[in-house]
């Protein structure tokens, strides 16, 4: 005779009911540096806050019928050095947010506490409707603090920190290369402005002032975490 799905159902709640009566509420310490971290400072770019620092004003040295055209490429080159700010920002934020996890996930360990009493561990218990699917993970991660050091958690930082230093510098290749073309690009647009208003000879290559032609800077002094 097959079981009752309405009492194999009310077992399974049971059961998940039990389990969460011994979740406790872990607060983890707070990393290194945690006062300097971005998310908390909120130092992050915001629209509108960054005109005066990212966007450069026409040189005097500019003739006058270019500096419309100036003004033209300067904003394109403001989009770019905008993006580039918000993207090392958002990797640095990610970054926090991964070391801000791995220390509540010491701090669980510590407490021989591989799932958090949190809003999604609940959502998520609301789901399950097989027995397998409720012990199945116990059953993987069962003695976590017999497993957990201090040595493995240095390794669970170090591990973080390899990875965002290894998007960094993807992150940083792209960039250059995003502003290596636009400033390709810009140049050969300057050129053929020259020649269309008649301020140089159409069959010269002239030469272009580099105030007249910035590149967008990437820099690479900026840190994933507070030093």
């Amino acid at each position: 005779m097959p079981p009752n799905p309405f009492e194999l159902f009310l077992s399974i709640r049971r059961q998940i009911s039990s389990r969460r009566k011994n979740l406790t509420a872990v607060t983890p310490k707070l990393p290194a540096g945690y006062k300097d971290y971005l998310m908390v400072n909120c130092t992050y770019v915001l629209q509108g806050n960054t005109a005066s620092t990212l966007s450069l004003s026409c040189p005097h040295s500019v003739e006058d019928p270019m500096r419309e055209f100036f003004i033209e490429q300067e904003n394109a080159r403001y989009k770019l050095r905008l993006q580039h700010l918000i993207e090392r920002e958002k990797l640095v934020l990610s970054a926090e947010q991964e070391i801000l996890r791995e220390h509540g996930r010491a701090a669980r360990a510590d407490m021989n506490q591989s799932t958090p009493l949190s809003a999604c561990t609940v959502l998520r218990e609301e789901e399950v409707y097989n027995f397998l699917h409720l012990d199945q993970p116990e059953e993987c991660e069962k003695n976590v603090r017999a497993r957990y050091n201090k040595r493995q958690f240095i390794s669970w930082l170090q591990d973080v920190s390899d990875k965002y230093e290894k998007i960094k510098k993807f992150l940083l290749y792209r960039h250059r290369h995003e502003a290596e073309s636009l400033n390709a690009v810009q140049k050969l647009d300057w050129e053929c402005k020259l020649k269309d208003l008649g301020l140089c000879d159409h069959n010269a290559t002239p030469v272009i002032d580099e105030l007249h032609l910035p590149m967008v800077t990437v820099s690479d002094e900026f840190d994933l975490l507070p030093v």
